[in-house]
């Protein structure tokens, strides 16, 4: 009796970055091991954090990609979301003052980039809709905390920020009418 494979044979690319990531894998976890140890022993201010955070940022989205929202418009929210808390972090932790301008102005940009994308393919992109909700929720609340707290020096990237989200949430809901009620029931639906 012959024993047929019903498995197709693995492709030499996945076991190539199978093999990759194995060997990848020491490396990173050394440098994440000493930048704290060599940040405590230098001193001075916390610089090894932001190493990390841009360890686990390029890991996360360019050696090991996510398998189930793995799409275009999650892997952009994905980018810019890290950038934004990257930035953030280096304001508080390295250099202070600039990123009340500089974070709404890269989340206005990902909402420019996320909504194009979106928008080109709306057929197949509903589906992806929550990861574009969520960043908008998360822009106008952030654009709404920004304007009570920094009222005066820096209103307008936060103004043009919350601006740009709540039209791209009236965008999407005029454009998807009853779908757009149906995939949140579909994303919230609880039995």
């Amino acid at each position: 009796m012959k024993l047929k494979i019903t498995y197709p044979p693995i492709e030499k690319r996945k076991l190539q970055r199978k093999h990759f990531l194995r060997v990848i894998r020491w490396p990173v976890l050394f440098a994440v091991v000493a930048c704290p140890i060599v940040n405590l022993a230098v001193g001075g201010r916390a610089w090894s954090l932001i190493v990390l955070m841009s360890i686990y940022m390029a890991w996360s989205l360019i050696l090991s990609p996510d398998l189930v929202e793995y799409n275009r418009i999650s892997q952009s929210i994905k980018v810019i979301s890290f950038s934004c808390s990257l930035l953030a972090s280096i304001d508080i932790f390295l250099a202070s003052g600039w990123a009340v301008n500089v974070v709404p102005i890269v989340c206005f940009s990902g909402l420019v980039v996320s909504g194009t994308l979106f928008f080109t393919d709306i057929d197949r992109q509903k589906q992806n809709m929550l990861p574009l909700l969520l960043l908008i929720v998360v822009a106008i609340i952030a654009s709404i905390v920004g304007l009570s707290i920094w009222h005066e020096e820096s209103s307008l990237p936060f103004s043009i920020m919350g601006g740009s989200a709540l039209l791209l949430l009236v965008a999407s809901i005029i454009t998807l009418r009853s779908d757009f009620l149906r995939e949140l029931k579909r994303r919230f639906h609880v039995k």
